[in-house]
């Protein structure tokens, strides 16, 4: 930089002359200015064209973390597609078995309710994709949660069903293939034996020898165990739940107990000549559905023998208003 001089009258010399402190900070800013403009213009150039380590290091990070979110949406897809199929299966076949009315889709995707707490993470653009697989989990939570609730209804329903299948009357009273037992009267009208007049018969009988053991033939509780003055004699009474009730009447000994937890195909007791309206040894067996009589043939379908069914059908088939045992 050049030099300035001036005269100095006094000495008749040169003498330098001096730079203004305001000058001198004027330069020195723009000095500064100059310097990091082409600081910044270098460091734009070389980052456009060269990556430094941090930024390669930073890029690497966020390629691995995409292809971690891939996987992760490639499975919660997997598992979305496979929940759809266990949800079909749910209503077309599981609760179709039990007769449960199937859960309406709209219920079984009816979302995650609030989106309040994602909209700060939407509103962010790097977040966005963090906050949409988040509610796609969400939205799968609340399917397993659904699909939970209706499998522990299922099982409820073959819990029941389970135990509606050994309560309900669904065995012969009696042992068919014993020799000395038989068919005596059926179900429906026939010739009273004391009166001979026609009279509805609102069980059938089965004549053996004195003693010969009587069955439940559904588990349930035991209504009444006691001699009935109506004419049935020594009398048990079973309620099996779900509307069932049957009755032994005229029995010689009775072995069971009002209130008793009985299991089927246990003892109740034996058969005998027990009651005003009894002419002879054998037992009266009724089934009831919700206080009403029914035909009990209808319920030896499913542990009796072929043989044995068509033979108590036969029966049925002869018993043609002959004078029977009993009312």
């Amino acid at each position: 930089m050049a030099k300035h001089y001036t005269l100095n009258p006094h000495t008749l010399s040169y003498e330098t002359l001096g730079i203004p402190f305001r000058v001198r900070i004027r330069r020195i800013l723009v000095a500064v200015s100059i310097a990091c403009a082409l600081s910044t213009m270098v460091i734009y150039i070389f980052s456009y064209f060269f990556e430094t380590p941090r930024a390669a290091f930073m890029r690497q990070q966020n390629e691995e973390l995409q292809i971690k979110y891939d996987f992760l949406l490639q499975r919660l897809r997997q598992t979305d597609n496979e929940l759809n199929d266990l949800m079909h299966r749910d209503n077309s076949v599981y609760r179709s078995i039990f007769e449960a009315d199937p859960i309406p889709l709209p219920m079984r995707e009816s979302g995650i309710g609030n989106m309040g707490h994602y909209e700060k993470l939407l509103a962010d653009v790097q977040m966005e994709q963090m906050a949409r697989t988040l509610i796609f989990m969400d939205k799968i939570a609340k399917k397993v949660y659904v699909q939970s609730k209706s499998f522990d209804e299922i099982a409820a329903y073959a819990r029941e069903k389970e135990e509606m299948i050994f309560c309900i009357p669904s065995i012969p009273p009696i042992n068919l293939s014993d020799p000395k037992v038989h068919f005596s009267s059926g179900y429906g009208w026939r010739s009273d034996p004391f009166y001979h007049v026609q009279k509805f018969h609102h069980g059938i009988d089965f004549g053996g020898p004195e003693g010969t053991l009587i069955y439940a033939a559904g588990s349930g509780r035991v209504e009444k165990a006691e001699f009935n003055w109506g004419g049935y004699g020594n009398m048990v009474l079973i309620d099996h739940g779900f509307g069932y009730h049957t009755r032994y009447a005229h029995l010689s000994a009775i072995n069971v107990e009002k209130g008793e937890k009985i299991t089927r195909g246990q003892i109740v007791g034996l058969m005998g000549n027990t009651g005003g309206r009894s002419t002879g040894t054998h037992l009266h067996y009724e089934v009831l559905f919700k206080n009403k009589d029914v035909h009990p043939i209808n319920f030896f379908n499913n542990d009796v023998s072929e043989e044995e069914y068509n033979k108590i059908i036969k029966a049925l088939k002869e018993d043609t208003g002959k004078p029977a045992m009993e009312y």
